[in-house]
C-alpha cells in the first residue's frame, strides 16, 4: 500500500519536468538546424575540408537565439519589477514618507541614456567587423525573442 502513495508522488514531478522540457528553447526546429550546421561545420573544418565560417555563423545564430529567449524572460521580470517600484514610490510619496527631488532624479536618466546611446554606437561599430557572424545573432536573438 505504500507503494502506490509514492508512484504518484514521483509522477508529479516527472510531469513538472516533462512540462519544462517540452517548452525547451533548445526543441525549436531552427536551434536544431543550427546545431546540426555547427557541429557539420566543426567537423568538416576539422577534417580540412571547408573553412570554420558555417560553424561560426551557426554558433553565432545558437549564441543569439538563447540570448533572444532568456532576454524575454528578464523583461518581464524587469517589467514587473520596475511597476512594482514605481507603485511603491508613487504610494510613499503620496502618503509623504519620501520626498523624491524629480529634477535631480531626471538629470541621472538622463545622463544614463546618454552613456547608453554612446555605448550603443560604439558597439555597432565594433560588431560591424563582423557582419555575417552578427546578422547571425541578430537573427537567432528574433527568433529566439518570439520564443515562448
Amino acid at each position: 500500500m505504500e507503494q502506490d502513495q509514492d508512484q504518484p508522488h514521483e509522477s508529479s514531478h516527472q510531469g513538472v519536468l516533462a512540462a519544462l522540457l517540452a517548452e525547451a528553447p533548445w526543441n525549436a526546429t531552427s536551434v536544431v538546424v543550427a546545431t546540426a550546421a555547427t557541429i557539420g561545420g566543426l567537423v568538416s573544418w576539422v577534417a580540412d575540408f571547408s573553412s570554420p565560417t558555417l560553424a561560426g555563423i551557426g554558433g553565432s545564430y545558437l549564441a543569439g537565439f538563447f540570448l533572444g529567449w532568456a532576454s524575454r524572460r528578464f523583461l518581464k521580470i524587469a517589467a514587473l519589477v520596475t511597476g512594482g517600484l514605481l507603485a511603491a514610490f508613487a504610494v510613499l510619496e503620496e502618503t509623504g514618507w519620501i520626498n523624491l527631488d524629480w529634477t535631480t532624479l531626471e538629470s541621472h536618466i538622463t545622463y544614463s541614456i546618454t552613456a547608453l546611446r554612446l555605448g550603443t554606437l560604439e558597439l555597432k561599430h565594433l560588431l560591424s567587423g563582423y557582419l555575417p557572424s552578427t546578422g547571425a545573432v541578430a537573427v537567432g536573438m528574433f527568433f529566439g525573442f518570439l520564443k515562448k
